[in-house]
């Protein structure tokens, strides 16, 4: 892996999984002194994740966590939700048994996440990969490789709107969650498309609800 690369997977990892939060300066030569790296690949990661709306680059100052309006995260997820939107109406249409089978199968995993006691911050994290797993699932499901794509780059900003809240959103949320989780493949199962894009858009836009409730709240 190049070292740019390799710099934009560390950083990013840092964002989505809460370890800098908005308006935090990423120090540029710790960065690359853990990468072993200088400091062109780990600008180069900088750039690239600018582009993509997670950090701001300030002149001759540095380079910081984006932190974004209530606007931007509510214009977002409008976007978010209409491409999430049609990925669960063609999931409905275009399933298989298997296809059934294996979101079951990972919303199975997450319904065990709800029973588990202790660390709130690894189950967050646990919920965090196996809802990305999920919603991966049911892209893949239509069979339609240009929609997932757009649509599975966007994850990526939703995760990290999640990590800057200052409560553990996912953690705080399971049940909820996964009670929306199992609407939306219910509606599959039964190869209903209006009705998994009606369970999707009140999935993700109560997930928008919970991320701005909790950014309300003094920092955790």
């Amino acid at each position: 892996m190049r070292l740019a690369e390799k710099a934009y997977e560390h950083i990013k990892s840092m964002l989505l999984e809460g370890q800098v939060r908005g308006e935090d300066w990423l120090p540029i030569e710790d960065i690359a002194g853990q990468l072993g790296a200088s400091r062109q690949p780990v600008m180069d990661a900088m750039k690239r994740l600018k582009l993509e709306g997670f950090i701001e680059i300030v002149p001759q100052v540095g380079c910081r966590v984006h932190s974004p309006s209530v606007q931007e995260i509510d214009d977002f997820y409008r976007l978010f939700a209409s491409g999430e939107a049609l990925i669960a109406e063609l999931a409905a249409a275009r399933a298989d048994s298997d296809d059934i089978l294996g979101l079951q199968l990972i919303s199975a995993q997450i319904g065990s996440l709800t029973e588990e006691e202790g660390n709130t911050k690894k189950q967050g994290e646990k919920y965090r990969v196996l809802n990305r797993k999920l919603h991966s699932e049911m892209r893949r499901i239509t069979r339609s490789p240009l929609l997932t794509e757009v649509v599975e780059s966007l994850g990526d900003r939703s995760d990290f709107y999640v990590a800057l809240s200052n409560q553990p959103v996912f953690a705080l949320n399971l049940t909820l969650a996964h009670q929306e989780h199992e609407a939306i493949i219910a509606a599959i199962v039964e190869h209903n498309p209006e009705k998994a894009r009606r369970a999707m858009e009140h999935h993700i836009f109560a997930t928008e609800k919970r991320i701005l409730n909790e950014m309300d709240q003094p920092g955790g």
